[in-house]
């Protein structure tokens, strides 16, 4: 593949995961490899940590009314940064 076509297929991996995630969807786990390591403004751990977690930040009593952006791809030999 191509630099582009890496950055594609990642950015369609990510967005993919982040309507799975708005959507509480269970197939959001086959976004991530099982040993994957998962760093969030509010959570740092191993994907077990972050799957049906949530936020302690945010008060449960109010809605969110979220926007998704589009996947920023920092790309570095066979590896990425998103």
């Amino acid at each position: 593949m191509s630099r582009g076509e890496d950055i594609a297929e990642i950015s369609e991996l990510v967005a993919r995961e982040r309507l799975f995630r708005a959507r509480h969807n269970p197939a959001i786990a086959d976004c991530y490899y099982p040993d994957a390591t998962v760093a969030t403004s509010w959570q740092q751990g191993p994907l077990s940590t972050f799957l049906n977690a949530e936020s302690t930040e945010v008060d449960p009593r109010f809605a969110i009314v979220g926007n998704n952006s589009g996947a920023v791809v920092h790309l570095n030999g066979r590896r990425a940064y998103v």
